[in-house]
């Protein structure tokens, strides 16, 4: 029987993902120098306005000529390289902001492409979204209804959203294998080598799991009949003209596939975060399902930073910083480690790269990511 609880939370949860804060593979990939001083902005910023009146200006204005000037994100940059990254790029937009704000510090390139790894997770749930959107899968239906050959019958109960929202109790992703469905199949075989007659509890608790979507990426391929990377095309690269979004040629990141394959650039992956938020990329019965938490207690060793669960049907973790509540995936590939992050409805919005530094401590990665999130939303 499906224990997945109905209801979900909409409740202020910290969660920053530490599986896509990982120590970059190796050190940093060689950095396109931009030929000037780190921390510079590439996009213009809106000035301050005070009252040409000569009146006070009121906590209101104030608040927003604050926000309009990205000066905690700017500093932050200016600051690199350091002990825990050799470079970083950031581009903030929306609300605030009449044009994007990017800059760099370091010898990092503003227009950099990427390998945003675990941020791929985003594309694929919203492929899986779409389709529940045109009815051909139902998001509480039964995986195995559409995957009978890869999904092992004591895994019956196991529902799309589940897999999307990370509750689906599936084995860790084991072997190396470069094709999908070998993962798969290999990951069920060797977990009912070690763990014979495992009776998984689907919907009692949230495990972040790449297994989780190489099994959606494959349901993509099942239900729409056509390859990942042409559904990838069709619905959402060339109609947000996402130029520079494209799967990885390098054999260690184009092996994660739907699960962690792709490359991307910070200005793609704002375009992609404004219309996931912004409503452009799935109808309203779909998009309500990006901000539903399910109300469930982490694993031990999940990849939140709090008690309960933070991932959404869509994939989408939920942090709060400063008392604003934001919505965004980290990832890393060889060299870098990227994040997006976006307020409710894409109001604003902050695209991230960094390099760390090879020997960093973990807990170091873990709190440069916190502070690109800190710094770009704060005022």
């Amino acid at each position: 029987m499906n224990a997945r609880p109905r209801t979900f939370r909409r409740i202020a949860v910290t969660g920053i993902a530490l599986a896509a804060l990982a120590v970059g593979v190796g050190a940093p990939a060689a950095l396109a120098s931009t030929g000037g001083s780190g921390g510079s902005g590439t996009s213009g910023t809106s000035g301050t306005s005070g009252g040409s009146d000569g009146s006070a200006v009121s906590a209101v204005q104030a608040r927003q000529a604050a926000v309009r000037d990205p000066a905690a994100l700017r500093a932050l940059l200016a600051s690199l390289p350091d002990g825990v990254s050799a470079g970083a790029l950031a581009r903030l937009s929306g609300e605030g902001l009449r044009t994007p704000w990017t800059g760099t510090g370091g010898p990092v390139a503003a227009d950099a492409e990427v390998p945003i790894g675990s941020v791929t997770k985003l594309f694929t749930n919203t492929l899986v979204l779409r389709l529940v959107a045109e009815h051909r899968i139902e998001i509480d239906a039964p995986v195995r209804r559409h995957l009978p050959d890869l999904i092992p019958e004591a895994y019956a109960d196991v529902t799309v959203r589940q897999l999307m929202d990370h509750t689906a109790d599936l084995p860790m992703v084991a072997g190396d294998a470069a094709d999908p469905r070998t993962i798969v199949l290999e990951t069920f075989a060797a977990d009912e080598a070690t763990r014979p007659g495992r009776r998984p509890a689907p919907g009692t608790a949230q495990q972040y799991n790449g297994m989780n979507t190489f099994v959606a990426g494959l349901l993509v391929e099942r239900i729409s009949g056509r390859t990942y990377v042409e559904e990838l095309q069709r619905r959402i690269v060339r109609p947000l003209g996402l130029r520079q979004t494209r799967m990885s040629t390098d054999p260690r990141m184009a092996r994660y596939w739907a699960e962690g394959g792709l490359v991307s650039t910070a200005a793609d992956l704002d375009r992609f975060m404004a219309a996931l938020l912004g409503g452009r990329l799935l109808p309203p019965a779909q998009q309500r399902h990006l901000y539903e938490v399910p109300d469930v207690p982490n694993t031990k060793g999940n990849t939140c930073l709090s008690p309960r669960a933070c991932f959404g049907a869509a994939g989408l973790m939920r942090h709060e910083t400063a008392g604003t509540v934001v919505w965004g995936k980290t990832g890393s590939g060889p060299g870098w480690s990227t994040g997006v992050f976006a307020t409710e409805q894409a109001g604003r919005r902050l695209v991230y790269a960094h390099n760390p530094k090879p020997g960093a401590a973990r807990e170091d990665q873990i709190k440069r990511v916190v502070d690109f999130v800190d710094a770009g939303f704060a005022g």
